[in-house]
Formats: structure tokens, C-alpha cells, sequence
């Protein structure tokens, strides 16, 4: 790993700069606007191949909508013939040196990509979410050169019970809505070794706390607004 959690990155949401969240123009611009990754949401096909899905399905022209998981990739193109292969978004998202959040459904997509990420020498760049904790443990003992996260969506009973918990897991961080990453939780992770993550926010006030408090992978829909409240290098 060529970073540690004392580093900071903004990550661009799947529907970065108001493009379509299932298309390779939201990472182009997530990059062009400053973001140091992108936010990949997938959904297996009914063959097994992971392509950008933000929901579970897409609306074709004729307002029908197709589940990604009940039809092959073939028959999901010929519905939509702008449908993203993970192997596609992996080759830009590599040409543009970025981190990358991996947003799942469950552990069997992430088992199904990983290959791909491990022959492409990209899973020491890539960040696996949207699991809940237990299920994210077991994927982590079960492949501990994954790094797994655990989503948690309401305020934790006991902050050092959960990053306990996390650590003892053997995972990589936990991820949360800014509302729920306080500057306890935070403080209590970052000194435990976890990483720290947020879902999608472009309030200026979540973002200038997020940063204050040292999230490293910080979710948005704007990456320029909240590159703009980073620190500045003083080169004085």
C-alpha cells in the first residue's frame, strides 16, 4: 500500500458532475474536476459479469425496466447498448491513477472481480463497500488482500465497541453518511489503523468537517467544490 490513513482523498460519486451514474463520462469527469478515484457500482448479470449499475436495473427507451440480474450481458446490451463492463471502467479508471470505491450488493459480486483487479495489478488500489459488518468480516478473513469495509447506517451504540469490532475482523475500515462520522468515531478509527470512508454528500459544511476530521475517502458528487476546501500546500 503506497498510502496510509493520515491521507486524504475525494472520491467521486457514481453520478459525479450530473452525468449518468452507469456511463465512463462520470469517471472522466470525476478526474477532470480533481477527484483521486471514482465510485464504482456494480451488479452481476445473470452469466456472472459485473457492469456499472447504480440500482439493481436499467429503463430502456421504451420505458421497460430490466433487472441486471435477469438477463445476460449479451441481452443487457441489446436493451442498452451504453452498458459498462467492470473491465471497461477498471481500464479507465487505471488511466487515470485512481483509487477505487467499490460499491456492492453482496460479497459474490466482489468474489467475481477480484481476479480481474489481482491479474491487473489494481487490488492494492481498491476499496470494497456496501457490506454490513458481519458479512463484511467473513469476506475479509476469506480473502485478507481485500480491502473491506463495513457500512454502518445509524449511530453506534459504543464507538470503541464497533472500531473493536472492525479491528478484530481484520478489516480495512468502515463507511458511513458524514452525519455519522463524528470527530469521536473518527478519532477513535484513525488511531485504531482503520480507514474511514463517506457516502455521497455535496454539503459544504459535511465536506470542510470530513477533511477536518481526517476521512480518507471523501464521496462526492462535486469534486471540485470540495477539492477547493482541501488544504493548500504552502510552497513558502
Amino acid at each position: 500500500m503506497l498510502y496510509s490513513n493520515r491521507d486524504n482523498f475525494i472520491i467521486s460519486a457514481a453520478g459525479c458532475m450530473y452525468c449518468d451514474p452507469n456511463s465512463l463520462e462520470a469517471i472522466m469527469a470525476g478526474n477532470e474536476a480533481g477527484a483521486r478515484g471514482c465510485t464504482l457500482p456494480l451488479r452481476l448479470t445473470k452469466d456472472g459479469i459485473a457492469v456499472l449499475c447504480a440500482g439493481d436495473g436499467f429503463v430502456n427507451r421504451k420505458g421497460e425496466y430490466k433487472a441486471a440480474r435477469d438477463l445476460t450481458f449479451e441481452e443487457l446490451r441489446a436493451h442498452f447498448n451504453k452498458l459498462i463492463s467492470f473491465g471497461q471502467a477498471l481500464e479507465l479508471a487505471k488511466a487515470c491513477a485512481a483509487k477505487l470505491c467499490i460499491d456492492l450488493p453482496d460479497a459474490r459480486t466482489a468474489l467475481s472481480i477480484r481476479v480481474t483487479l489481482k491479474y491487473s495489478e489494481y487490488l492494492d488500489n481498491a476499496y470494497f463497500c456496501g457490506l454490513q459488518l458481519q458479512e463484511a468480516a467473513d469476506l475479509a478473513a476469506r480473502y485478507p488482500d481485500m480491502h473491506v469495509m463495513a457500512d454502518f447506517d445509524c449511530a453506534p451504540t459504543s464507538v470503541e465497541g464497533l472500531v473493536r469490532a472492525a479491528r478484530d475482523a481484520g478489516l480495512f475500515g468502515l463507511r458511513a453518511a458524514p452525519a455519522l462520522l463524528t470527530d469521536e468515531l473518527c478519532r477513535t478509527a484513525l488511531r485504531s489503523g482503520l480507514f474511514l470512508a463517506s457516502t455521497e454528500t455535496t454539503d459544504i459544511d459535511e465536506l470542510r468537517a470530513m477533511i477536518d476530521r481526517g476521512v480518507n475517502f471523501i464521496e462526492t458528487e462535486r469534486p471540485d467544490l470540495a477539492y477547493s476546501l482541501m488544504p493548500q500546500p504552502d510552497f513558502d
